[in-house]
C-alpha cells in the first residue's frame, strides 16, 4: 500500500474514533442521549464495541437512561449477542439505588432481546427470570408463550414488580395455564413462624385472579372449594367469585353465603369486589343478601361496621334493581 493509502486509512480511522467518542459523549448526556442512538446507527457495526462498553458501565447514582439508550442502539444494530452476554452476566448491585438503575437497564435489555426470538435468547431470558424476576425479564419471557415458562411465571407472582407482567403472560396462555395455577392456589409457603409468608399469600391471590379472568370449569371449582374458607379473606372471596357459578347448587349457594359473611368484615377495596361478585351472581345470591339485610336491620347495635354492611347489601340490591329496570 502506498504512503498516501496509509495516510488515508489512518485519517479514516481517526475520523471513526472521533465519531465514536462523540457518540459515547452524547449517549452519556441526558440531554442528547436519545439522539445519539441515530449516531450509532449511522456509524454501523463499528459502534458495537463502544456501545457494549457503555452498557456494562456501573452507575452508582442509579441513572439508567444512558445505558438504556445503549440497549436501543445495540438492538437496532442487531447486536443481540451483546445483550445476551449482559443479561447472562447480570447480578444485582449491593447498593439499593444502584440496583434500581441496574434493574431498569436489565428490563430494557430483556425486552429488546425478546425481539430476536431465537432459542438462545429464550434460554438466556428463562435463566434470568428464575434468578432475577424483574418486570422486563418476565414480560420478555412471556412473549415466547412457551409452556415451560409457566412455573417461572407463577413464582414471579410473589414479586410485586414482576406480578403484573406475569399475570398478563399467564392470562395469554389461556386454559393451558389453568392446572398449574390451580396447584399454586392450593400450595402455600410456610415461614419460620409457622404461618404462610406474605409473598406466598400474594402469589395465591394473583393466581386466583388469573383463574377468575380465564373462567373456571366445574372440575376447577370443585378443587378450590377448600379455599372458600381460607384464612385470608381476599383469597376466600376470589375463590367464591370463581366457584359461585358452579353447576353444583350446594357449592354455589355456599359461596354466596360465604361472600355475604365476608362482606360484613371487609374493608375497601375488597368490599367493593365482593359487592361486584354478588351483583354479577344475584340469581344465586339474592336470597342470602335479602336475608342478611333483614337480620342486620333488626340488630340494635349502631356500630360503623353494621352501617357499612347494611349500605353494601342495599347497594347490591339497588344496583340489580336499577339494571333490571333499565333493561325493561
Amino acid at each position: 500500500m502506498s504512503a498516501k493509502g496509509c495516510d488515508d486509512c489512518a485519517a479514516q480511522a481517526c475520523a471513526i474514533e472521533r465519531r465514536l467518542a462523540d457518540m459515547a459523549r452524547r449517549v452519556r448526556s441526558l440531554h442528547d442521549g436519545e439522539l445519539a442512538v441515530f449516531d450509532a446507527l449511522a456509524i454501523g457495526t463499528e459502534a458495537v464495541p463502544t456501545l457494549r462498553e457503555l452498557l456494562f458501565e456501573r452507575d452508582p447514582s442509579g441513572i439508567f437512561e444512558p445505558r438504556r439508550w445503549a440497549v436501543q442502539a445495540l438492538a437496532a444494530l442487531h447486536a443481540f449477542g451483546v445483550l445476551k452476554e449482559f443479561i447472562a452476566r447480570w447480578h444485582p448491585a449491593s447498593d439499593p439505588v444502584e440496583r434500581l438503575g441496574d434493574e431498569a437497564v436489565l428490563s430494557a435489555a430483556a425486552r429488546a432481546l425478546a425481539t430476536a426470538g431465537d432459542e438462545t435468547a429464550f434460554a438466556v431470558l428463562f435463566a434470568a427470570a428464575r434468578e432475577h424476576p424483574v418486570s422486563g425479564v418476565i414480560e420478555a419471557l412471556g412473549c415466547y408463550k412457551r409452556a415451560e415458562s409457566i412455573p417461572v411465571l407463577i413464582e414471579s407472582l410473589m414479586d410485586d414488580c414482576a406480578a403484573r407482567p406475569a399475570q398478563e403472560a399467564l392470562h395469554a396462555f389461556g386454559q393451558t395455564a389453568v392446572p398449574a395455577l390451580v396447584e399454586a392456589t392450593l400450595r402455600g409457603i410456610v415461614g419460620m413462624n409457622g404461618r404462610e409468608t406474605p409473598s406466598s399469600i400474594h402469589r395465591r391471590r394473583r393466581a386466583l385472579s388469573v383463574l377468575l379472568e380465564l373462567g373456571a370449569g366445574p372440575e376447577v371449582q370443585s378443587r378450590i372449594r377448600s379455599l372458600v374458607y381460607d384464612e385470608d379473606d381476599e383469597i376466600a372471596a376470589l375463590a367464591c367469585g370463581i366457584a359461585i357459578t358452579s353447576p353444583d347448587a350446594a357449592l354455589s349457594l355456599e359461596c354466596a353465603e360465604r361472600l355475604v359473611a365476608l362482606l360484613r368484615l371487609a374493608a375497601r377495596p375488597l368490599r367493593r369486589e365482593i359487592e361486584d361478585y354478588l351483583i354479577t351472581n344475584i340469581a344465586v345470591a339474592r336470597e342470602c343478601v335479602e336475608h342478611a339485610l333483614r337480620l342486620t336491620v333488626q340488630e340494635r347495635s349502631n356500630d360503623l361496621q353494621r352501617a357499612r354492611f347494611i349500605r353494601s347489601l342495599q347497594r347490591v340490591l339497588m344496583t340489580v334493581s336499577v339494571g333490571r329496570d333499565g333493561l325493561s
